[in-house]
C-alpha cells in the first residue's frame, strides 16, 4: 500500500514537471498569492482574537480572507491546468 501511494506521488510530481511555463507561472504566483493572503488573514485573526477590544467586523473580515486565499490558490491551479491542457491540444 505505502510503495503504491509513494509512486503515485512520484507520477503526480513528474507529470506537474512536464506542463509549460505559462501554466507553471500561473501555479507558482497563484501558490505566492495564497500564502501572503493566508498569512495576513492568520495575523490579523490572531490579533483581534489577543487584544482587549474584540471586533466582529475585524473577525469577520480575517475568516474571509483565509476561506478567499483557499479560493485563490484553487483557482490558480486548475487554471494554469486548463491553459496547459489547452495549449498542448493545439
Amino acid at each position: 500500500m505505502q510503495q503504491n501511494l509513494n509512486k503515485n506521488i512520484e507520477k503526480i510530481f513528474s507529470e506537474f514537471g512536464k506542463i509549460n511555463g505559462l501554466a507553471k507561472s500561473i501555479v507558482k504566483y497563484g501558490s505566492i498569492a495564497f500564502l501572503l493572503l493566508f498569512a495576513a488573514g492568520t495575523i490579523f485573526l490572531l490579533i483581534n482574537h489577543f487584544q482587549q477590544n474584540f471586533d466582529s467586523y475585524f473577525d469577520f473580515t480575517a475568516k474571509a480572507l483565509i476561506k478567499n486565499s483557499f479560493i485563490i490558490l484553487a483557482e490558480a491551479v486548475i487554471g494554469g491546468l486548463l491553459m496547459d491542457y489547452i495549449l498542448k491540444k493545439n
